[in-house]
């Protein structure tokens, strides 16, 4: 893997200009309200296929790697189908990890979610204020840093796809980043508590650890079909960020957040969809004083960072399935790095 040092001129400096004229956000935007994902582009011109290649070809030229484009599972029956472009823009990336070196790889790349509905093909993006707000954790000195890149990458986004550009946003609302437990007892907390070890390797080179997480998340998970889909590697901060996905695991997620809080969903078909740019899940190697970690964010409180708006009693229904996934991806991680050393 190689670290794209290419950044675009266009994108830094859209960052920098942002970034100069609001370094000290007012404390009123402390508490503004941001939904999990924003709409970009509703009912856009051509395809699903024509669109997403549109976003391809403008990323790089704007200054984005594009890690991964995945196809998404669907619920049963439903027609529609999702896309998901994994992105990466070298400097955001830098200055988030930069920012928390434990907790800021598992916001550092960028997600576009193409999707069909009954009204068309549309263009949503997780918001980088609200992962931002939650992974570091209520730090409001990053506010500039995250409105700088959502214009930039919405910049790009609308200059190569057309359609009603909107920012209309879905998914859970939150007007701060700390995420409470649902009904006093589940999934919840400060971020950082909720990052876990898999493995932590001593005296290992952080490279090696790396090659082994990526032959184990490479073989396919037997119940949720957890597999490798994209890599990217960090060299300044000694960190690798794996991303998996798979299907049934994603189909049956959106199935179960349906329309979430988004009422002018209900009526669709396989509304779910719309949640698409949730995944893949973050699987993060780094080196760490003499040691090489392997984390994961416990699967059950990731979940509730991008489908909260499912409702308590769909994640009392279903609340052995995050727990199922964890295993599957520890699983695939401890046997890419085989036994180990006593």
């Amino acid at each position: 893997m190689k670290t794209d040092r290419s950044a675009s001129r266009p994108a830094v400096a859209l960052v920098a200009a942002v970034l100069a004229a609001g370094a000290n956000p007012a404390r009123a935007e402390d508490k503004k309200e941001y939904g999990v994902y924003e709409y970009v582009v509703r009912s856009a011109q051509g395809g699903l296929p024509a669109v997403s290649a549109a976003l391809e070809a403008a990323a790089a030229p704007a200054g984005w790697r594009v890690l991964a484009t995945l196809d998404s599972g669907a619920p049963q029956g439903c027609p529609y189908k999702a896309r998901v472009l994994v992105l990466y823009q070298g400097e955001y990336a830098g200055r988030v990890v930069s920012a928390n070196r434990k907790t800021g790889p598992f916001a550092a790349v960028d997600r576009i979610n193409i999707f069909e509905d009954e009204e068309g093909v549309h263009v949503a993006v997780v918001n980088p204020h609200s992962v931002n707000r939650t992974v570091l954790m209520d730090d409001h000195s990053h506010q500039a840093l995250s409105q700088a890149h959502l214009v930039a990458l919405r910049a790009v986004i609308t200059g190569a796809v057309q359609g009603q550009v909107t920012q209309r946003s879905f998914g859970e609302k939150r007007d701060q980043g700390y995420i409470g437990k649902t009904m006093g007892v589940m999934a919840g907390g400060p971020f950082d508590g909720k990052i876990q070890d898999v493995a932590v390797v001593g005296g290992a080179d952080w490279r090696s650890v790396a090659a082994g997480v990526r032959e184990g998340l490479k073989r396919k998970g037997a119940q949720w079909g957890m597999q490798l889909a994209y890599e990217l590697e960090l060299p300044e901060q000694e960190t690798a960020i794996f991303g998996s996905t798979g299907t049934p695991m994603d189909a049956k997620s959106f199935s179960i957040v349906g329309a979430g809080g988004d009422d002018a969903r209900r009526s669709l078909k396989c509304p779910g969809l719309a949640h698409a740019a949730s995944f893949p899940i973050e699987v993060v190697v780094a080196r760490e004083g003499g040691g090489v970690n392997v984390r994961l964010v416990q699967v059950m409180y990731r979940m509730k960072m991008y489908f909260e708006d499912a409702g308590k009693w769909a994640f009392m229904k279903n609340m052995g399935m995050p727990g199922s996934i964890q295993d599957e991806l520890e699983g695939q991680v401890r046997a890419g790095l085989g036994p180990a050393k006593p």
